[in-house]
């Protein structure tokens, strides 16, 4: 079936099967997630996802997932458990790799580093040290 070929119905029937996957499964999370794991999933082809993608978000699969990761990076914030997590932590939790990357997509899709935005809402990002000794 070629894109030309693909109706209005037959895209929306696509869209909601990944955007299901994708939600219900949390894949987004998995740090390795990728357009062929996605096909695999849902079984839809390659050339399809991406097409969808690009076109209903105006995104590349890897700024759809990182903006997913953001999305649930941002809503966990106040989410007790996360409240001792290192900053490092925080976008592994959210399924990226690095710290870097993750710093690299809140600029690109919010405008400010995962720092600035917890440090906009109040919230503790950095871990106090254990002290080793006690020089009192």
């Amino acid at each position: 079936m070629g894109l030309v070929n693909l109706t209005e119905r037959q895209k929306g029937v696509y869209l909601e099967e990944l955007k299901n996957e994708i939600s219900s499964k949390k894949l987004f999370l998995k740090a390795d997630f990728s357009l062929p794991d996605l096909a695999e999933v849902t079984g839809i082809q390659l050339y399809i996802l991406s097409h969808i993608i690009n076109s209903e978000f105006n995104l590349n699969f890897k700024d759809y997932i990182n903006l997913m990761r953001i999305e649930y990076f941002i809503e966990k914030v106040d989410d007790p458990i996360w409240k001792d997590f290192t900053i490092e932590k925080k976008t592994r939790a959210a399924g990226f790799r690095s710290r870097a990357t993750c710093h690299r997509a809140f600029l690109r899709h919010i405008g400010k580093t995962p720092s600035a935005f917890l440090n906009e809402k109040g919230i503790a990002w950095r871990v106090p040290r254990k002290k080793m000794y006690n020089y009192g």
